[in-house]
């Protein structure tokens, strides 16, 4: 339980904020202290020097014992202590008693002409210590002492009124950096949490974290991902219903008419060939599919590689229109092909674009019922374009976005009709992606649908 605490990132963060803060805070108090010292030894030095003029200054007006006398009446009773010494500094007055410290600084003023501080140093030292000649000292000198116990105790007070201040802070801090990472942890938990039910199968999941940072962005990445996965998990499953479905069928089909055929149910020849003409469709139908999904995988797995060579256009596309226009024309439709002349050759794979316009011409034929399917070979000075227009069924608006996507099929129920994995839009949009080329759709349902294949400039030889 312990180590679980140490290891929550709130816990972590809280230590880290009020090791940064207690950091700062020592910082704080020790320029505090620093500036205060320095602050108050000044000022007290300035008054030394202040006093110990004044006194040198009235000595000189009226050099005399009552003036003597008047300024160590002067000095009694404060802080400060006085003491006036002859020319030879020889000790005349003092207003309090004379301690060997006192002794030390005086005898210290040879060719001292105005006034100085004597010591500052209060941390070793019992007095801070100024000297005032009287008269560039042809008449003695004034000394003046603080003593630094006053100081000492001051800067007690003030170590010990920073301490109880940083002790408070502290405590007020903690508990504030607690509540602020509860609450900057509490939606990575969400998010954790949250993780964990997506790594059962529970994709979707609703994060309430408001705002627009970092935080709240992580949280609607983590939904909208939920939300993909949970697409193609359905998408997956509906997937391999459908594929379990269209192999069963055929191979159903292929199994039934072959055990038929293998003992010798069928004398006629005539019927045997119609026999071998389902098998071989159905057969044909089950190396479609496989084919869609090596296809997908290769993709995927950027294994895809392109043979690219100089094709001409219109032979291409003319002998896929050959191919599909007898399927058109059994579902009583008209297929037209239109090209303008002298298309100049493009570098690309013919296989895989072949593949491309097989099929997009079949879904045209496929979803189309009655009408015609039209092809159009265009070249301008930037593109070539493939534009394939059907009169069929269309295409609902709100599937439109996702007809490129893996696996998908505009209905269920259309699909099992018409066959197919979803996957053949998908290989359509990768291989001209790879051929540096864009597909678009435009589709109004119950009207028909338009597909157009454009290929960059630069990939065409003049």
């Amino acid at each position: 339980m312990r180590k679980m605490i140490f290891n929550r990132i709130s816990f972590k963060l809280g230590i880290l904020f009020s090791g940064i803060f207690l950091i700062f805070l020592l910082l704080l108090g020790y320029m505090l202290y620093g500036v205060f010292s320095n602050l108050f030894i000044d000022y007290i030095s300035q008054e030394l020097l202040t006093r110990g003029a004044n006194h040198s200054k009235a000595l000189e007006e009226y050099y005399s014992q009552a003036t003597l006398e008047h300024v160590i009446l002067m000095e009694e009773n404060v802080v400060t202590s006085v003491i006036i010494t002859d020319p030879y500094n020889n000790i005349l007055v003092y207003s309090d008693p004379v301690t060997n410290e006192m002794k030390r600084f005086i005898g210290r003023t040879n060719q001292i002409s105005n006034n100085q501080i004597l010591n500052r140093n209060w941390n070793n030292y019992q007095y801070i210590v100024s000297v005032s000649p009287i008269k560039d000292g042809d008449l003695g000198y004034v000394y003046m002492f603080y003593p630094t116990n006053v100081l000492k105790e001051m800067v007690f007070v003030l170590k010990f009124l920073i301490f109880v201040a940083s002790i408070g802070i502290i405590l007020i801090a903690v508990v504030l950096i607690a509540l602020l990472s509860s609450i900057m942890t509490k939606p990575l938990l969400k998010m954790k949490e949250a993780t964990l039910k997506m790594a059962k199968g529970e994709y979707i999941q609703k994060l309430n974290v408001k705002g627009d940072d970092e935080i709240a962005q992580l949280s609607k990445s983590i939904q909208t991902l939920g939300e993909q996965l949970q697409y193609f998990e359905d998408t997956r499953n509906d997937f391999l219903a459908s594929i379990s479905h269209e192999l069963r069928t055929p191979l159903t089909y292929i199994k039934g008419y072959s055990d038929v055929l293998i003992k010798g149910l069928i004398m006629d020849r005539g019927e045997q060939q119609k026999y071998l003409k389902v098998i071989n469709e159905e057969t044909k139908r089950v190396i479609h599919l496989v084919n869609d999904l090596f296809e997908m995988s290769k993709i995927q797995t950027d294994h895809f590689l392109l043979n690219k060579e100089l094709t001409d256009l219109t032979t291409l596309l003319g002998n896929v229109v050959q191919s599909l226009t007898p399927v058109a024309e059994k579902k009583g439709l008209k297929i037209i092909f239109n090209h303008v002349k002298n298309i100049s050759p493009i570098n690309l794979d013919p296989h895989r674009m072949e593949q491309v316009f097989y099929n997009v011409i079949e879904n045209a034929i496929k979803y189309t019922n009655q009408g015609h399917v039209k092809i159009n070979l265009l070249q301008d000075e930037t593109t070539t374009k493939i534009i394939v227009e059907d009169t069929g069924i269309g295409i609902p608006e709100k599937d439109i976005p996702r007809i490129w996507d893996r696996f998908y099929r505009v209905e269920k129920s259309r699909a099992r009709k018409t066959g197919g994995t979803g996957l053949g839009l998908y290989i359509v949009k990768e291989i001209v992606r790879l051929h540096d080329g864009e597909v678009y759709i435009e589709s109004v349902e119950c009207k028909g649908t338009k597909v157009t294949i454009m290929l960059r400039r630069e990939d065409v030889i003049k």
